[in-house]
């Protein structure tokens, strides 16, 4: 069930036809082009802190959870003053070794290794040239030694900034600034092996990567919707694949975007929900008769092999389940995340858990905002991602990065 899910990957807002979609809640393209500024970032420094409020236990259907949320580290003293920080994006290749991404301030990079996060900068590329910067939206991989991260880099073409895709590679030892050709943009991206790689953007399209050559092909999105942005992609199999996201006009009258790939071609799927259904915020495919989906409104939706359901009262037990972000470690072990609770589905019965409180983390009184992506690995590892609000009295951050994780192995 492998999935990338982050905020859009471009740096502007744009309609269908041009360049993208619309930014989430708490973006600012104006705050980016500022605060990502190369010659403010400590490039290529490590950072590192164990710090994290307390522990909440949950019993899974899988195993008992104990969640601890963090503030992952930032350059001290580098980044700009009321700059916003945050998380978008997240990998697991084991309990300890976990990949989170960010933008538009901070490291761009942040490290799990069990015990605590490490902060990294961009490695040395064209981003690193002055005048050039870049954030990280989405991240991918198949192992330890193969992970893909793509973002956007604001690239100064001699007075004029021009924002374009960027992506990194992990070899299990250093990232290193990937190159591909100019007309492929990149968006959430999906990666079954080192040949075969999917993203897709918010022009409507899926780009697919063999190894060597890049290859474009039209979604066939049904939508009278001027903005589209796709948000999250998820496949149990390269030949069962779902990218999910929102199209609305002036950012009013979400309605949810479904395209699935059958190995041979993408194909639009209906999302029969009574209103309001939201735009979707990320999908998790577990199986082909077995998926999941959140909306910006709260609402989930879950796959049958047949059709999408919403689940409410009459099509689920348990919990009231409502969340922004999705994780699967199996059919048997779903996690919703939103921003005060943690529902947990054990294949039968939903529960409900408090997300820990954020008393411990430093500076106090931080507000959790609704995770914006999450990722799972056996045996027990989830992960959320996203930011937090700093209090009024705080005028060195407004947001800071959270994750919010659990590793049972």
């Amino acid at each position: 069930m492998l999935k990338s899910k982050g905020r859009t990957a471009r740096a502007e807002s744009a309609q269908r036809q041009g360049s993208g979609g619309r930014r989430p809640k708490a973006w600012s393209r104006a705050g980016a082009l500022g605060a990502v500024s190369v010659g403010l970032i400590a490039l290529g420094a490590a950072f590192s802190v164990p710090a994290s409020a307390g522990p909440v236990a949950a019993a899974s259907g899988a195993a008992a959870a104990s969640f601890k949320i963090f503030n992952p580290p930032s350059p001290g003293g580098v980044i700009p003053f009321g700059s916003p920080e945050t998380l978008t994006g997240v990998y697991a290749a084991s309990p300890t070794d976990v990949w989170a991404v960010g933008q538009p301030a901070g490291d761009q990079f942040e490290h799990w290794n069990g015990t605590s996060w490490t902060g990294q900068g961009l490695p040395a590329g064209l981003v690193t040239e002055p005048g050039n910067s870049a954030s990280v939206s989405f991240i991918t991989g198949t192992s330890a030694s193969n992970i893909t991260a793509v973002g956007t880099g604001d690239i100064n073409t001699g007075g004029t900034v021009v924002a374009e895709s960027v992506a990194f590679h992990f070899n299990g030892t250093a990232w290193s600034e990937m190159t591909f050709p100019a007309n492929v943009e990149l968006g959430p991206v999906l990666a079954f092996s080192a040949t075969n790689l999917w993203s897709v953007n918010n022009n409507g399209d899926a780009e697919h990567f063999n190894g060597t050559t890049w290859t474009t092909t039209s979604l066939p999105i049904v939508t009278t919707q001027l903005n589209l942005d796709l948000t999250s992609i998820s496949g149990s199999s390269p030949s069962d694949i779902w990218a999910a996201g929102i199209a609305s006009t002036g950012g009013k009258h979400d309605s949810p975007i479904l395209e699935h790939f059958n190995g041979t071609s993408w194909s639009n799927v209906s999302v029969p929900v009574s209103a309001p259904t939201g735009g979707l915020t990320d999908v998790v495919d577990i199986s082909p008769t077995d998926a999941y989906a959140v909306t910006n409104v709260g609402v989930i939706l879950q796959w049958n092999g047949t059709a999408w359901t919403a689940l409410n009262a009459t099509t689920q037990t348990g919990a009231a389940v409502t969340g922004s972000a999705v994780a699967a470690l199996s059919p048997t072990d779903v996690w919703v995340a939103s921003a005060d609770t943690l529902d947990n589905f054990n294949g039968t019965t939903w529960t409900s858990v408090p997300v820990p409180a954020t008393t411990g983390l430093t500076p106090a009184g931080q507000t959790l905002e609704g995770p914006v992506a999450a990722a799972a690995v056996g045996p027990g590892t989830v992960w959320f991602v996203g930011n937090t609000l700093t209090p009024a009295s705080d005028t060195s951050n407004s947001e800071l990065p959270f994750a919010l994780g659990t590793s049972n192995g």
